[in-house]
C-alpha cells in the first residue's frame, strides 16, 4: 500500500534493483492520488504523449497535473457530500482540502453521466495508467517483446463499495 507519491518514489527506486535481476515483480496498492506530485510523478512522459495525441494539447504541465489530482477526490464522496468539503480537518493524514462542489460544478458544466466520483476514478486510472506505462518502458518489460506482451497490469482488488481506493498494479518480468 503505497499513498500518494509514494507510488513513483517506489517506482523509482525499482529502477536499478531490477535492472540487476534482484526483483522479478512488485505489486502495489495505489491510493491518496490527490497527494500525488508532478516532479515525482513517473508517469509524466505517458501524459505528454497522451494528451497531445488524444486532445491536440500542445503541452501538459505540472498546473494540468495538480487540477487532476485534486478530481481525484470526488471519488471518496458520496453523492450527497457534494456541497461540503472533500476532506474535513480531522487530523486525518490524506486530508487535501479540495472543495467537492467545484468538482460537482465542473461535472455538471460538462454534462458528465459519471457523475463527481465517476470523474474522481476515472483522475485515478489516469494517473496509475502513467504509471503502468512507466513499468512497461522502464522496469518488467521483456527484450524484443511489443508493448501488448508485458505482464503489467492494473486491476482491483475489491468492490469500490469497500474502498473507492482499490486499485493495484501487478507486475512481473516478462
Amino acid at each position: 500500500h503505497l499513498c500518494g507519491a509514494g507510488t513513483d518514489l517506489a517506482l523509482k527506486s525499482l529502477r536499478d534493483v531490477v535492472q540487476s535481476g534482484a526483483v522479478d515483480g512488485c505489486v502495489m496498492a495505489t491510493c491518496c492520488h490527490g497527494l500525488c506530485t508532478w516532479k515525482d510523478y513517473v508517469g509524466r512522459d505517458c501524459f505528454l504523449e497522451l494528451f497531445r495525441g488524444v486532445g491536440g494539447v500542445s503541452t501538459f504541465a505540472g498546473s494540468d497535473f495538480d487540477q487532476l489530482r485534486r478530481w481525484t477526490s470526488a471519488s471518496v464522496l458520496e453523492d450527497s457530500d457534494h456541497t461540503r468539503s472533500a476532506a474535513v480537518d480531522d487530523g486525518d493524514e490524506h486530508n487535501i482540502g479540495v472543495k467537492s462542489q467545484n468538482i460537482y460544478l465542473v461535472v455538471k458544466e460538462l454534462g458528465l453521466a459519471c457523475g463527481g466520483r465517476g470523474l474522481g476514478r476515472a483522475c485515478q486510472r489516469l494517473i496509475d495508467y502513467g504509471r503502468t506505462e512507466y513499468i512497461r518502458e522502464h522496469l518488467f518489460h521483456s527484450k524484443g517483446a511489443s508493448p501488448g506482451k508485458q505482464d503489467v497490469s492494473l486491476c482491483h482488488y475489491c468492490s469500490s463499495d469497500i474502498t473507492p481506493q482499490n486499485a493495484l498494479i501487478i507486475a512481473k518480468r516478462g
